[in-house]
């Protein structure tokens, strides 16, 4: 086979416009996993990672009598600590671990399916470069005729 150019072209605008093309999509799908798995994923379920009011959450042990020894995630402020200081939050271990672990669940089948549909993405693709190459080559014997003639 004959030794062709990735981009289908050989100006250097094509290999710009083909490779910002590349990066633009590896950067939206890296936005999109982060927005689904990571980073910029909504909190509001599981393990708290923050306080409402910004302040950094406390892991506290239960001192009433029905909850005795019971652990959960506090905001260090009250809401009579007066405005601005707190938002009270508080959120049993329990629940937000059993949370957790409903989200974690969630987002490994979120990914499964995700890295399914990416396998057959990847076998639409190659059979459309085995399709390509076929052709490339019935084109090349087409030309390769043509040039006896001339």
């Amino acid at each position: 086979m004959a030794n062709r150019d990735i981009y289908g072209g050989n100006s250097r605008a094509d290999e710009k416009t083909a490779s910002e093309a590349l990066a633009e999509e590896l950067n939206r799908n890296e936005i999109n996993m982060k927005m689904r798995y990571g980073e910029i994923r909504r909190r509001d379920k599981g393990v708290p990672i923050g306080c409402n009011c910004g302040a950094v959450l406390l892991v506290a042990t239960s001192n009433d009598p029905t909850t005795r020894g019971e652990r959960y995630f506090s905001c260090p402020y009250d809401i009579t600590d007066g405005p601005g200081q707190g938002c009270g939050f508080r959120k049993w271990w329990t629940d937000a671990v059993r949370e957790e672990f409903r989200v974690i669940q969630e987002e490994k089948n979120e990914m499964k399916q995700d890295l399914d549909a990416s396998k057959k993405r990847i076998e639409i693709q190659e059979e459309m470069i085995l399709y390509l190459e076929k052709k490339y080559d019935a084109l090349e014997k087409k030309f390769e005729s043509l040039n006896k003639y001339l």
